[in-house]
């Protein structure tokens, strides 16, 4: 017995060693996440203690903790957030805890856990950790004077580690808005270089999708003395009557904290409008900006919204510029830039589409009398593969025609090395973030058919999400992909795969095509679209095409207001 009791005591002093509070102080605080830490701080508490079940809070306010990371049982999602009432001033039994029907206390019960141990730094509750011993015994002196010391050894690096978390947040916020004042400066030197007000309203729009990463929006603008939608994103036809009703916020909010009606509410919910941003001109709201959620499900901060608010009032003075000085525009010059721009548009397109076995391919750019960037291609790759692409450049007549140029020379160049298609399009974002400015974006679309298998392989940079009309008029759209050029370098980019089969019929297009306005100002959309593909998805690839064209120009009368651009792919 006395062997017996030797044994542990050495045992006790072995777990105990004051040296392996030295070594976990080291490692702690050294250049490590607070995932690190929180996770080597229970494994440890866990490993010296003995324990089996293992959990660790942290404080988001006053008596309500977050659970980080648990060990040794599954804790429902639902009680990840815990409100602790009792204070946590030193280690508490919580079998001896008056109040067992508290709701914290019957979830700890619940999963077992013995005893909290407070993290405390500078008096001030950090957290807590949870923990329940292999022997269901209490704490022994040894093991409570080892797990304080521990405790406030992990407080302290944790409390550090909040802090530099705390000022590279404060300094990646203070980079952004730096970064969102220059773009700002940026913007409005485009935006008053611009004059038509169809353009106006695309660079805004591209702005939106490439500033602040907002995949759905719609905006709504005062014509008169009535609210229109002049432009939207949202995939699904939405009540224009919604949007523009909005026009009595006076400050850009979130739906989730506008006073509004269930009704209201529920209706921006089920469009999926997350926040609203009014665009005023001499107090006067003038425009609505209703924007969905951004690319990942980043939520909108207080600044990001400033932000957008500060981009629609350049959207309103811009298209009250072009409407006050439009006639003082040297017509001259712009004659020059469309006939330099058309020279270059027609050089970079296909003169003659290839042929291939079991398949029928056509194509078309049609120019507006504003000249774009529109841009197709169709590449041999080798003899079982080859490229189809389709892009839109933001800006209008000379840079943006050069630009489109540019892209179309890059792609070229890189198609022969036969990379994949998110590497190839990877390298083409970089050279256009190295060689343009941060207020200039393209859409692309880039796919890659294998012949013999009948496979399509593509990725879509940001651009309109083309059709694929199945035999059975089932519809896909190619949506894998990533952020449009031009936005940030080293962007990655994901890569589809669709099978095809006989009758396929795949239709690329630009937004010329889907927002071609009516005298309304009514756009043409993506569902007439559609129901032309289903109509004719039993003729040529080139029926198909002239028919397209043919109903949006009936559709425009006179008025085109931006490139008309498609390509369609049939399979046989």
């Amino acid at each position: 017995m006395l062997n017996h009791k030797k044994e542990n005591r050495a045992d006790s002093v072995t777990r105990f060693d004051v040296n392996s509070l030295f070594e976990f102080s080291k490692v702690v605080n050294s250049d490590v996440s607070l995932q690190f830490i929180l996770n080597h701080f229970i494994l440890t508490a866990m490993g010296k203690l003995l324990c089996i079940r293992g959990i660790v809070f942290l404080k988001i306010e006053e008596q309500t903790f977050h659970t980080e990371t648990v060990r040794g049982f599954i804790l429902d999602e639902e009680k990840k957030n815990i409100v602790i009432t009792q204070k946590l001033k030193s280690i508490i039994y919580i079998n001896s805890i008056k109040k067992k029907n508290e709701k914290w206390v019957t979830i700890l019960n619940k999963n077992e856990i013995q005893v909290l141990i407070p993290l405390i730094f500078k008096n001030d509750v950090l957290g807590a950790l949870g923990i329940t011993k292999l022997s269901r015994k209490k704490l022994t002196n040894e093991e409570e004077t080892y797990i304080k010391s521990l405790s406030n050894i992990a407080a302290a690096a944790i409390a550090q580690k909040l802090s530099v978390d705390k000022l590279i947040n404060v300094n990646r916020e203070l980079d952004k808005q730096i970064h969102q004042a220059t773009t700002l400066f940026d913007l409005g030197k485009e935006f008053s270089s611009i004059l038509n007000r169809e353009r106006v309203i695309k660079l805004f729009s591209l702005s939106l999708m490439g500033q602040i990463g907002v995949r759905q929006f719609a905006i709504c603008l005062k014509e008169g003395n009535e609210m229109k939608i002049v432009s939207s994103r949202f995939h699904d036809s939405i009540d224009a009557s919604v949007i523009c009703n909005l026009s009595g916020f006076e400050n850009p909010s979130l739906v989730s904290e506008i006073v509004a009606t269930k009704k209201l509410k529920k209706e921006l919910k089920e469009i999926g409008i997350s926040a609203i941003i009014p665009m005023k001109m001499q107090d006067e709201v003038k425009g609505v900006l209703a924007v969905g959620e951004r690319i990942a499900g980043i939520p909108y901060t207080q600044t990001d919204l400033e932000y957008i608010y500060s981009i629609g009032n350049l959207l309103l003075i811009s298209l009250e510029n072009s409407r006050l000085f439009q006639e003082a525009v040297e017509k001259q010059k712009i004659e020059d830039d469309l006939l330099i721009a058309r020279e270059i548009q027609r050089g970079m397109l296909p003169k003659i589409l290839p042929k291939y076995a079991g398949y029928d391919l056509d194509a078309a750019n049609i120019s507006s009398k504003h000249v774009g960037g529109d841009y197709y291609d169709v590449i041999n790759l080798d003899d079982d593969n080859f490229i189809i692409a389709i892009a839109d450049v933001s800006g209008k007549g000379t840079p943006a025609s050069l630009l489109m140029a540019n892209l179309q020379a890059m792609i070229r160049a890189l198609v022969p090395l036969k990379l994949s298609l998110s590497e190839l399009t990877k390298r083409v974002n970089d050279l256009i973030c190295e060689s343009t400015g941060n207020d200039r974006f393209i859409t692309l679309f880039l796919a890659s058919v294998d012949k013999k298998n009948k496979s399509l392989t593509y990725v879509n940079a940001g651009h309109n999400l083309p059709f694929v009309l199945r035999k059975d008029d089932k519809i896909m759209r190619l949506e894998k992909g990533g952020l449009l050029l031009g936005v940030m370098k080293s962007t990655t980019y994901e890569e589809g795969i669709v099978q095809l089969v006989a009758g396929d019929v795949l239709v690329l297009f630009t937004d010329g095509v889907s927002e071609a306005m009516n005298p309304d100002g009514i756009e043409f959309g993506e569902e007439r679209l559609l129901e032309i593909i289903k109509s004719r998805k039993n003729e040529s690839a080139e029926t198909i095409k002239e028919q397209i064209i043919s109903e949006v120009q009936k559709y425009s009368g006179d008025y085109q207001s931006d490139d008309i651009t498609l390509l369609v792919l049939k399979v046989s």
